[in-house]
């Protein structure tokens, strides 16, 4: 009878717990996700300076045109497609980030 209850009582705090650690672990994937769309703009910005510069030097109108999105080809997302999305830009973040640590490393060593 003990052990049955034991039993009983362990499954309930078992399944309670996995139902409250979901929530948290989709906010969190949901701020990391907020994060790196803040990151990637201002890498888009800062960007779109370094271009502006370089035009200002060179003269000739930028090669690249912003995107437009029309506000009705919106549509929602599952939450997988979003979690897919989500480990698509993170790979994109960390490929960036070593490029960019290579070009550190590069003009480092010229400026030496």
């Amino acid at each position: 009878m003990f052990r049955r209850l034991f039993l009983a009582v362990l499954l309930v705090i078992i399944i309670w717990l996995g139902l409250l650690s979901n929530p948290a672990a989709s906010q969190q994937v949901e701020s990391r996700l907020n994060n790196l769309q803040v990151d990637l703009n201002r890498v888009e910005l800062r960007l779109n300076q370094i271009e502006s510069k370089l035009n200002q030097n060179r003269q000739s109108p930028s090669p690249r045109t912003p995107i437009t999105i029309p506000p009705g080809s919106r549509r929602t997302v599952s939450q997988t497609e979003r979690e897919q999305m989500f480990d698509r830009l993170a790979t994109l973040v960390v490929e960036l980030k070593q490029q960019v640590n290579n070009l550190e490393a590069r003009v480092s060593k010229l400026e030496s």
